[in-house]
């Protein structure tokens, strides 16, 4: 069953969207990757399962991903920015 946020995948085309939301008992509304809303009806979408790729790639993502976080610098509130200059109302450049 689609719940509002859930990518789903039209059965004709193959291109998957969000489902925004539900405009009757059989329609929901759904925003494509180009931008574009379009209803449609439930019949023509299906939940988008995750492909063989897609666990492969977030496996392989997450051990360097946590290295990663690890690694970064502390909070740029450590050093103070300097400070810009303005000029004032009656100078000129």
């Amino acid at each position: 069953m689609l719940r509002r946020g859930d990518i789903a995948m039209e059965r004709l085309t193959g291109k998957r969207a969000m489902v925004i939301d539900f405009t009757g008992p059989e329609e929901v509304t759904c925003r494509f990757s180009d931008g574009r809303l379009e209803d449609r009806f439930i019949f023509e979408l299906d939940l988008a399962r995750p492909t063989v790729w897609d666990s492969v790639f977030s496996l392989l993502k997450n051990p360097f991903g946590s290295e990663v976080a690890k690694k970064r610098p502390a909070a740029a509130t450590a050093t103070p920015r300097p400070r810009l200059a303005r000029q004032t109302a009656g100078t000129t450049p």
